[in-house]
């Protein structure tokens, strides 16, 4: 899949977050300006013979000093394949390429099905928590884009 993104001038990155979950992040030097990284992946949320599940989930994740943001884009209950999957990352980026910081999270807000943010925890001690994990998994990332380049 990487040769695909790569072809139509979009980097992939892939990741294994805190829960062992492999996901792939894929990004353009404009997403990276406006501080925001597409992440996508495939998974079995259950495999059990008599409930066998799978997901396809492509999200959008940014953050700013004191918050961080995550926008649900795509979710299925089924495995999507490669070019459709592709698609629906590259019109996103696409849209958000176009996005200027002031309008930003208006934008991810227009194309997404929803949203969370760190500040829905009620708790400030898990507000934070939730922060700084998602922000670690965002710079993460980008220390390995910074790798590969």
């Amino acid at each position: 899949m990487e040769k695909l993104f790569k072809h139509n001038g979009i980097g992939l990155q892939p990741f294994v977050d805190e829960d062992g979950q492999d996901t792939n992040f894929a990004y353009t030097d404009k997403l990276l300006a406006l501080n925001v990284l597409i992440e996508f992946y495939t998974a079995v949320t259950d495999d059990t013979e008599e409930n066998y599940e799978e997901e396809t989930v492509v999200s959008a994740i940014t953050y700013t000093e004191n918050r961080s943001y995550s926008f649900a884009l795509f979710h299925s209950t089924n495995v999507i394949g490669p070019l459709v999957l592709y698609r629906i990352v590259a019109d996103a980026i696409h849209f958000l390429e176009q996005s200027g910081k002031a309008t930003l999270l208006e934008d991810l807000e227009e194309i997404s099905t929803g949203g969370t943010t760190s500040d829905v925890m009620e708790n400030e001690t898990d507000r934070k928590r939730v922060y700084d994990s998602d922000v670690w998994k965002f710079t993460s990332v980008l220390d390995l884009i910074k790798e590969r380049r």
